[in-house]
């Protein structure tokens, strides 16, 4: 059997601590901070943002942690040698990690060719860094979205990277560090040259 009450208005008894409804407090138009707090959070955290000109690299320390377990990365850069990689290693709050244990192959696809992904220019295992593009133009935008998995348990870590540039080409790259290593930061650079862009770091969980 149910039953339904019709009123104009429910007002706060005279301790004026507000309404309960259903174990949620309501006061003065508003949900009470203690409940909302205890709400789990959706979508994407904004851990780091940072913008740069000229640089030979760039480093994020303390973004990788047990809070998240799976990171994406978006990236717009712009490199000043011609033919070259846009690379990355993580860190482990001692430093860059360039140990031989990355595993890569990172290809693209030419917007005049209809041939898909014929040039894969680097690829291999046991390498000292993982690459996100390969055969990159000089001067040209560039936009990558990179997802981390796993990058602060101890065991392998993996990631995969989508883009594409100012002539249409797509570029793709999978790569994966294969230690078990609790990573807490990662490290930006071209294989030859300096980066112009913008990267944001963001937390998620699957």
């Amino acid at each position: 059997m149910s039953s339904e009450i019709k009123v104009d208005t429910i007002s706060e008894k005279t301790s004026a601590n507000g309404v309960v409804i259903d174990g949620v407090t309501v006061k003065d138009g508003a949900i009470a901070s203690s409940f909302i707090s205890g709400l789990s959070s959706a979508g994407l955290t904004k851990l780091a943002d940072t913008d740069f000109s000229g640089a030979s690299d760039v480093t994020f320390d303390s973004v990788f942690s047990s809070t998240y377990r799976n990171y994406r990365i978006t990236i717009y850069t712009e490199n000043a040698n011609n033919n070259t990689e846009f690379n990355f290693r993580f860190r482990d709050g001692g430093g860059d990690i360039s140990a031989s244990n990355y595993n890569v192959a990172a290809m693209y696809g030419l917007s005049s060719s209809a041939t898909p992904f014929a040039n894969k220019v680097t690829y291999g295992q046991g390498v000292t860094a993982g690459a996100i593009a390969s055969g990159m133009g000089q001067n040209t935008p560039y936009n990558f979205s990179v997802d981390v998995w796993d990058a602060n348990i101890a065991h392998e870590t993996s990631s995969f990277a989508i883009g594409s540039n100012a002539n249409g080409h797509t570029f793709l790259a999978s790569n994966s560090y294969n230690a078990a290593t609790q990573l807490t930061g990662i490290k930006f650079f071209q294989s030859a040259g300096n980066i112009t862009g913008s990267i944001q770091i963001y937390g998620y969980d699957t």
